[in-house]
């Protein structure tokens, strides 16, 4: 075999292995982008409080304040601040039995009733990098195995297409195998830089997993927590001993800190950990606006003491691509249109796959009555259209059940599940075909119910109400609902107009 008919077979073979899973982790991926508008979105209760925050440094005072007379002995406390993306700052603390997670109101300081539990947009990020609720360890192991076969096939898919740049310029509508070649080729040259980057780096910060036996044999077992405090600090910041154990005043650490950090950004966050004891310390962390590396402007203070420790920040090479590893990865320097785009190269990919996989379907159609082809033709069902249909009854069960309802959260992973299974009893009811266009109109028909039925279950959440008080970054995901929604009405008159069109010939 020449070259590349032998990087054609593995690209074939290994793309199809891993196709699924790749779309299941990339279509997740793609979500959490917005994961933060997600979570805001599934708390309707909370609209009524919806305004613009108030400036950071009066957000971490409140916070501060609150948890120093509410949680004086917790092991630690966790507090993001307010910002136009999440308006409410969001506390969290560990205490000897449990992990508080609240949201309080920035002014007043009230700490609010979300009403309804919900993982909202925090799901889709668990799902996304360890395959929620499987074990961390399990999920994040098949994640980085799944992500090492799908780069080779990236790379041996790049040797196949001797002329990629090419057909990136043709494209041959209703014409088959020709169309679907001439899709997967010019998506898959649009992201190809991107899928490149997110598969190396999402390969490299689960490394450990893959290859254990250099952090163990320095750092011994389970030595990764120390690996990291390593690659983030030259010397990791220690508190200056105290007879006092009482954390100080919020405005001792305010009046050392600069209203906005060296690139530009606000005041983001603040950690305390082991508050009133003498080992207490305090970070303030400052956003990654213009940043890629996690090399953010950051405070440590000795909180009994008020004393600024400045941490000496790692700078070694091998530091700092590893934080930006991680930068790149997660995107957390990213504006809203930055997010915008890279989710949008997200999904474009994911039509990559789609074309992928039918090209493969549809270039073994004279062996459709075998068992090998009908398996394929299912998953390519159960993943590409079965995932996007659960999703959609994910954001209704958000909706439609009650807000009281206890182990709420529970019950929307398990109609997540099963209407994802379940999916798979359409085509065994009829043809495939006919199911395609049926799960077409049905994940339509449930985003345009997510959308308008809080107009009689819960006016307040409805999205004439919050177009009407410009509560944007939650009417946008509604809107972003109805736009899916079309798009789905669109590809139930174009798959059956190419299908009329095949029997016409």
């Amino acid at each position: 075999m020449q070259f590349r008919q032998v990087q054609a077979t593995l690209h074939s073979w290994l793309g199809i292995v891993v196709l699924w899973s790749v779309f299941l982790i990339f279509f997740t991926g793609s979500i959490a982008y917005f994961r933060t508008e997600i979570n805001l979105w599934s708390k309707p209760e909370i609209f009524s409080y919806l305004k613009a925050p108030p400036t950071s440094f009066e957000s971490a005072q409140v916070a501060y304040d609150y948890l120093n007379t509410h949680a004086p002995e917790a092991k630690r406390w966790r507090v993001n601040l307010a910002n136009s993306r999440m308006p409410f700052n969001v506390l969290e603390w560990q205490d000897q039995t449990n992990k508080p997670h609240k949201l309080q109101d920035p002014y007043t300081g009230l700490i609010l009733t979300e009403g309804r539990e919900s993982l909202g947009g925090d799901f889709f990020f668990k799902l996304h990098y360890s395959l929620y609720p499987l074990p961390d360890v399990v999920g994040r192991t098949l994640v980085v195995i799944t992500g090492v076969l799908f780069l080779i096939a990236l790379i041996t898919g790049i040797f196949t297409h001797k002329k990629i740049i090419k057909d990136f310029f043709v494209f041959r509508s209703f014409k088959g195998q020709r169309t679907l070649l001439d899709l997967h080729h010019i998506t898959g040259v649009v992201t190809l830089p991107f899928y490149l980057i997110m598969a190396f780096t999402g390969i490299m910060i689960f490394f450990y997993l893959l290859m254990p036996w250099g952090i163990n044999q320095q750092y011994g077992e389970n030595g990764i927590k120390k690996f990291y405090s390593e690659i983030q600090y030259s010397d990791a910041p220690k508190p200056v001993p105290d007879s006092s154990i009482k954390l100080k005043q919020f405005a001792v650490f305010s009046h050392q800190l600069p209203q906005q950090g060296s690139n530009g950004a606000a005041l983001e966050k603040f950690e305390v950990r082991n508050p009133n004891t003498a080992q207490a310390l305090i970070t303030f962390d400052y956003g990654y606006k213009k940043l890629i590396t996690f090399n953010n402007p950051q405070f440590i203070f000795s909180a009994n003491t008020g004393k600024n420790l400045n941490p000496e920040r790692n700078l070694h090479p091998i530091a700092q691509i590893s934080s930006a590893t991680y930068g790149i990865h997660l995107g957390y320097y990213a504006n809203q249109w930055m997010r915008w785009m890279l989710a949008s190269l997200g999904f474009v990919g994911c039509i990559m796959l789609v074309a992928g996989a039918l090209l493969w379907q549809k270039k073994r159609i004279k062996q459709q009555h075998t068992l090998s082809y009908k398996l394929v033709s299912y998953l390519n069902y159960f993943t590409f259209l079965g995932l996007p249909f659960a999703t959609a009854m994910y954001f209704l069960a958000n909706r439609i059940l009650l807000a009281n309802l206890e182990h709420r959260i529970q019950y929307e992973l398990f109609i997540f599940f099963i209407s994802w299974i379940g999916i798979l009893i359409i085509p065994m009811l009829v043809k495939m075909q006919k199911a395609i266009i049926l799960t077409f109109i049905f994940t339509a028909f449930i985003l345009l119910m997510t959308v308008f039925s809080p107009i009689f279950l819960f006016p307040q959440a409805s999205i004439f109400n919050t177009l009407l008080h410009q509560q944007w970054s939650v009417a946008g995901v509604d809107l972003v609902f109805m736009f899916i929604a079309l798009g789905y009405i669109f590809a139930c008159y174009y798959f059956r107009k190419i299908k009329m069109s095949e029997v016409a010939k």
